[in-house]
């Protein structure tokens, strides 16, 4: 409730300083875009997604599971859909899909996904550190100003002044806790024991990169994944004159950005609409009309997908699991 809270704060903030003549124009935007681009959009994250999925049962596959791709693809648009309910809860619907129709163990599942996450953060990562280096002075005052130096000051309430001595101590408890676990010694079932279990087949998941038999393929669909999520993006900047010609650099900033705001609230409601806003305005000096609807347009495309495709894997997955046992 927090975060959907804070998605609706957000979209207020967003709005609340439009004048009616501010109104007037991005109405006018609206109309006037070209939705054939905001299509073309959808249809290349949609790609992604299936993409996505394949690399997810590569992933499956070493811990001796081979999902059905469709029953994949379903998981993945149903947990992608709660998400933009509660964030987190898709990570638990998606694997829940799985352990139901295909009987993955969940904490199997939960530690692919788990894995699936840190690869990507890492892709963003990359990602953000080669385009900072092709255009750092306009887009490092920018990223220090909007998303460093708020998240530095937000750490350290949490954690203190000494802010890399609390994280690495925090690190260091959460190491001897899991090795604990982890070298405990199997005996009577009991409560630890279970425990154990639970961390033993996360950890099963987790290292589940290290023994996948296709590793060609799943880089391949890693990349493919970024790719089109950068396409869909980069055909959405023709929707309008003004956007069309920024160019790579101008998708790739708004990739990162609206990547930022789902991680602030459920499907970057909100966040992802300002920060994206701010990016265009700021380092592409687009006017804040054109701006303003881009960034709703790219969010609503992307809710539209998700939440479509959600809704049919809802309807599909279990007609579609009654004719296989057929």
């Amino acid at each position: 409730m927090i975060s959907v809270g804070l998605a609706i704060l957000l979209i207020w903030l967003a709005v609340k300083d439009l004048d009616s003549q501010n109104i007037a124009n991005i109405k006018m935007a609206f109309r006037d875009a070209g939705y054939f681009w905001i299509l073309l959009s959808m249809a290349l994250a949609s790609v992604s997604h299936v993409s996505r999925c394949v690399r997810w049962n590569i992933l499956l596959e070493p811990l001796g599971y081979k999902p059905k791709l469709l029953n994949t693809f379903f998981a993945l648009m149903i947990g992608y859909t709660a998400n933009f309910a509660i964030p987190r809860l898709g990570e638990v619907s998606r694997c829940s899909v799985l352990t139901k129709y295909e009987g993955v163990p969940f904490t199997e599942a939960i530690g692919t996904v788990i894995t699936e996450r840190i690869i990507d953060l890492i892709c963003i990562i990359i990602i953000f550190v080669a385009t900072l280096a092709i255009q750092y002075e306009r887009l490092w005052d920018f990223s220090n100003k909007t998303i460093i130096t708020p998240i530095t000051e937000k750490l350290k309430v949490i954690f203190g002044d000494d802010l890399y001595l609390s994280l690495f101590s925090s690190i260091m408890i959460a190491l001897t806790i899991w090795f604990v676990l982890h070298k405990k010694k199997t005996g009577k079932k009991n409560e630890s024991n279970k425990i154990l279990d639970i961390a033993k087949g996360l950890w099963n998941g987790l290292k589940s990169v290290k023994e996948i038999k296709k590793p060609f393929w799943f880089i391949f669909h890693t990349l493919l994944i970024w790719v089109f999520y950068i396409e869909s993006l980069q055909v959405a900047l023709y929707c309008f004159d003004e956007t069309g010609g920024l160019g790579l650099f101008a998708s790739v900033t708004a990739l990162i950005f609206s990547t930022l705001g789902v991680i602030v609230t459920p499907g970057g409601t909100g966040a992802s609409q300002i920060f994206v806003t701010n990016a265009l305005t700021t380092i592409f000096k687009v006017s804040h009309t054109f701006a303003f609807a881009l960034s709703w347009l790219m969010w609503a495309a992307q809710f539209v997908t998700l939440v479509g495709l959600g809704v049919i894997s809802l309807i599909f997955l279990p007609l579609y699991n009654k004719e296989s046992d057929n």
